[in-house]
């Protein structure tokens, strides 16, 4: 027997979870890391001062927290992620079913009524031709292929005909027991149809049958029963592989399976896992139908998600549920794999599509590690400057200089490890949202194409069945323009099948003899000229059928619309000339908006505000949408459709990143599967990630040579990242580093000032570097590659409209570097500099530096050095340029004597012809 439990804590899951647990145990390397180093710098005074011993132990215990809460988030994804992958599967199971079985109650509703069957038994049992009237369920089962048989039963509940003789009962003989009872009720019923899941012994199975019944009348008295089977046995395995179909992540590992109202399985998509009629008992909360839970069935554990039909048009079914489960043993062997693009690195540095509960983890990783960068980078100067102040060589350097020195390296490598490791593991958080919500988009598509290929199987049937009906061929044969007759079988039909805005009868000549919709009485007698009738004309036999482009029409003041047409033959004349002539045709004008629109709706939602889901043509028309109006606007443009279409799995609209989906669908049953024919429709979606930002400046990696700089030339230089530019300033100028403030002052500072910036006991002059610099790398997509210069100018714009305004605010993400300028009066005056990361402290050869100049301008930078890095920037500069801010500039800026007026800087093109390529005999030391 299966049993079942409620979702353990996310800590729990991690057994079945390597790939995160992996990820554990590289945290926890890093951890036991920080332990030696906090004992190290307990040493001696000078090491637990220079690495700031308090700071040391809070960051180690801060990302010892962040670490458990991190892998409990990545683990709460990863099961969150799954589940949402096992509803949506279970939900299509039972909603796209719901959907099929709706068309068979409007079926039964209107094959009850077909004159043919009233005449047949109305006609004395010996006189009956039990074989011509299996003859027309042929015609019928033949069009509408997912019945198994038809059963039609007399007023004394014979069997009067049947599609296919079976098991069952024979021809004339009368139903007992159970089976005259159901036939009676029917009999006496006046619901639109009656749905009955029970064995049968009409049918001769063992098995229950789906079936659906409606009594015959003829002249209003009851002449018997018609029954369709639905044909159960090859539906459901159909649908199990449509939605297994496009499985990338668990290679068809999900059970799917529908059961009923007693939770016994009715269909399985695997028998061997999950029997038919084996019972799945599970536990959710009280008055809840649907939900996640833990299964143990067979010995074997699974997380299970059963979910109850949605009802469509007030059909909800029979009270059937999806069932969709998953090996626990397989369920997360991918849970941190990820797809690996420009897009998806930008999208791992952007918190903001993450769920509320672990947006705060990235921020506090950043902050956690931008602390760690401060107290280290403030410990090396404060190191140097005693060394300085001491007028000693590193080599004559006191033990415990050297050592606390040392120290101070090797918590900046394990500071940067530990950024890795968490780098490692927020990737990985990122890959399992990122991919949950592309999975979604993408499932969203698939379901609408799906219910739309379906939605137009049955009109493709429809057109071909309802030229069959004697009255259209009589009132054709007859040429009644206008006929009462042929207008009242279309209105009832019309009536039954609400998809449908109008119904029409031509003759051969295209005239309209009736209509079912009464605004359009004014275009019968119309001699119509559309292609599609042509076609229709030239059809040569009961089971071709013609479309429409989708296009508008005459017979829908709604837009465009397919309308579905077939010939009616001249049924009477069964020799000579005229026998199977086309007397004209039936045309079906399918409520194109109405029903594109209920399709939309039913699957997107669930979705977020700025999400889209799209109906577009073969040629990348926006057919109709459902979703944010400013996406709907930005899919109106040139070539945006195709873009969404072969971009890839993520797109960038309008500085957003959105998650796409696309289908074309692939028919169903016959419909465009087999018969060739193709609507040209597709389904776009688009799910919303974030507002692209600038990515998180990334510092070089510097490579260290044994060589040692000169004392005589030796500068040390304090680096920094502005965007993907690398800066530095002498670390004789540098007062300290410190974390981002808000900007204070009342109105408007001085360009490039933003105000004040209060700083423990300082007050200095805050400026952010970026407002300086035009076309920076923040401007940039992320990895150094250009953004569009239509989105470059307006950043630009932006930021130099906003420098003022926006920016006072602090950023967490940034820096602020107080620097201590020497005026020429031999006054001091301090600097706030605000920029984007902190980088490594240099010793360098102040010969190597080569000066760069502005024309006039007093530039930012004065010079530049190549400083060898094992790692690209990117971008057109050289990597490992490493530009020197000019100090004459900080002297104008700290006095006040720049141009108020003065445009910001091109770096790039003060840099032209400075490539600085590090060299071979370029000495370095890294401190």
């Amino acid at each position: 027997m299966s049993s079942t439990h409620t979702l353990p804590a996310p800590e729990q899951w991690l057994r079945y979870m390597p790939s995160v647990e992996r990820q554990r145990q590289e945290l926890r390397l890093v951890e036991n890391a920080w332990d030696h180093l906090s004992l190290l710098s307990s040493l001696s005074l000078l090491s637990s001062n220079a690495s700031s011993g308090g700071d040391l132990a809070r960051a180690r215990q801060d990302f010892s927290s962040l670490s458990i809460e991190l892998m409990h988030g990545l683990a709460a994804e990863a099961v969150h992620n799954c589940v949402d992958d096992l509803n949506s599967r279970a939900q299509i199971c039972i909603d796209v079913l719901v959907r099929n079985l709706f068309e068979r109650t409007a079926d039964i509703g209107f094959f009850s009524t077909d004159v043919v069957l009233a005449d047949f038994l109305c006609t004395p049992a010996p006189q009956r031709q039990p074989e011509v009237i299996a003859s027309r369920l042929r015609q019928y089962a033949s069009k509408y292929t997912v019945y198994d048989n038809i059963y039609l039963f007399d007023a004394q509940c014979r069997l009067a005909a049947v599609l296919r003789e079976g098991e069952g009962l024979s021809l004339g003989e009368e139903a007992g027991g159970d089976d005259a009872d159901f036939l009676r009720q029917v009999m006496v019923s006046d619901a639109p149809h009656t749905e009955d899941y029970a064995v049968r012994a009409y049918t001769g199975l063992r098995h229950p049958a789906l079936t659906y019944a409606h009594r015959v009348e003829s002249q209003g008295r009851v002449v018997g029963v018609v029954v369709l089977v639905f044909k159960m046995s090859d539906e459901m395995p159909a649908l199990f592989q449509s939605i297994q179909g496009n499985d990338r992540e668990h290679g068809g590992d999900v059970v799917l399976a529908l059961v009923d109202g007693h939770a016994s399985v009715l269909a399985s998509s695997d028998t061997h896992q999950l029997p038919l009629g084996w019972p799945v008992r599970w536990e959710l909360p009280p008055g809840q139908a649907s939900g996640a839970f833990m299964l143990q069935h067979f010995s074997r554990r699974y997380l299970a998600v059963v979910r109850e039909a949605r009802s469509f048009q007030g059909y909800a079914g029979p009270g059937w549920r999806g069932l969709a489960m998953l090996p626990l043993d397989v369920a997360f062997d991918d849970a941190a794999a990820s797809e690996h693009s420009a897009l998806t690195q930008e999208l791992a540095g952007n918190a903001d599509f993450l769920s509320a509960e672990l947006r705060e983890i990235p921020r506090r990783s950043v902050a956690i590690q931008s602390a760690l960068e401060r107290s280290v980078w403030n410990g090396l100067l404060e190191l140097n400057q005693m060394q300085e102040g001491a007028g000693r060589t590193e080599a004559a350097a006191p033990r415990d200089l050297l050592f606390a020195k040392t120290l101070l390296s090797e918590i900046g490598a394990t500071a940067r490890k530990t950024a890795r490791a968490f780098s490692g593991a927020l990737e990985d958080l990122y890959g399992v949202v990122t991919r949950s919500i592309l999975r979604d988009g993408q499932s969203r598509a698939d379901l609408a194409m799906q219910i739309l290929d379906r939605n137009l199987y049955e009109r493709a049937n429809d057109c071909r069945w309802w030229a069959l009906t004697p009255q259209f061929s009589e009132t054709l044969a007859a040429g009644r323009v206008g006929c009462e007759q042929a207008t009242r079988v279309l209105s009832d039909i019309n009536a039954l099948y609400t998809v449908y805005s109008s119904l029409v009868l031509f003759d051969r000549q295209g005239r309209v003899m009736a209509v079912s919709n009464p605004a359009q009485q004014a275009l019968i007698g119309t001699v119509l000229d559309e292609e599609w009738v042509t076609r229709c004309l030239r059809l040569s036999s009961a089971q071709e059928y013609v479309v429409s482009a989708f296009a508008p029409s005459r017979f829908y003041d709604l837009g465009p619309t397919f309308i579905y047409a077939a010939a009616v033959r001249d049924v009477k004349a069964t020799s000579g000339h005229n026998a199977g002539m086309n007397l004209g045709g039936i045309a079906i004008v399918w409520d194109a908006a109405q029903q594109l629109q209920s399709i939309l709706q039913d699957c997107a939602e669930g979705g977020g505000e700025r999400d889209l889901l799209a109906f577009i043509d073969s040629r990348d028309q926006l057919v109709l949408a459902q979703g944010h109006p400013d996406v709907q606007a930005l899919l109106q443009g040139d070539g945006a459709i195709e873009s969404c279409r072969t971009g890839g799995r993520m797109v960038s609209l309008a500085g957003h990143l959105h998650g796409v989906g696309v289908a074309r669908g692939a028919g169903y049953r016959e419909f465009r599967a087999q018969d060739g024919y193709d609507h040209g429709l597709s389904c776009l979606a688009l799910r919303h990630l974030c507002e692209r930002r600038p990515a998180r400046a990334t510092v070089p990696m510097v490579q260290t040579q044994g060589a040692r700089v000169d004392t005589a030339q030796r500068v040390q230089m304090a680096t920094f990242m502005l965007g993907t530019y690398w800066l530095g300033i002498d670390a004789a100028q540098v007062v300290a580093a410190a974390p981002d403030v808000t900007a204070r002052g009342a109105g408007p500072a001085r360009p490039p000032f933003l105000g004040l910036a209060p700083i423990g006991h300082r007050v200095c002059p805050l400026l952010d570097l970026r407002s300086i610099v035009r076309n920076d790398a923040a401007l940039a997509s992320p990895h150094g590659s250009r953004a569009d210069p239509e989105q470059v100018a307006d950043a630009s714009e932006a930021l130099q409209g906003r420098a003022l305004q926006m920016q006072r605010e602090a950023d967490p993400d940034r820096q602020l570097i107080i620097v201590k300028v020497i005026l020429d009066d031999g006054g001091e005056r301090e600097l706030a500099l605000r920029v984007d990361a902190l980088g490594p402290m240099l010793d360098l050869d102040r010969r190597q530096f080569q000066p760069v100049g502005f024309g006039g301008q007093t530039a930012l930078i004065d010079a530049v050095i190549g400083v060898p890095v094992t790692a690209s920037q990117g971008g057109s500069r050289p990597s490992g340029m490493l530009c020197r801010l000019s100090s004459t500039w900080l002297q104008q800026c700290a006095a006040g004597a720049l141009e108020p007026s003065a445009q910001p800087q091109d770096l790039d093109a003060l840099l032209k012809g400075h490539s600085a390529p590090a060299r071979s005999g370029l000495k370095l030391s890294v401190s």
